[in-house]
């Protein structure tokens, strides 16, 4: 961190198996929060959202299905 932040903003949907805004999430935005300076593409970043699905959660249970 070479300016001196700390803080690193991941955007949920881009680890997320389900497509935003179709996904019907109700997430809340980097913008929200009062976490200091932001970089302007961070801003409108999702870090939480009640729809959030892992991809390897996704594998895991294709895994496990007996079905395919």
């Amino acid at each position: 961190m070479a300016d001196g932040n700390s803080m690193i903003i991941l955007n949920m949907c881009d680890f997320c198996s389900h497509e935003r805004p179709d996904c019907g999430a109700n997430p809340v935005l980097a913008e929200k929060l009062n976490l200091g300076e932001q970089i302007s593409n961070q801003i409108s970043s999702v870090i939480a959202c009640d729809k959030y699905k892992s991809p390897v959660d996704v594998l895991k249970e294709r895994f496990h299905d007996p079905n395919l």
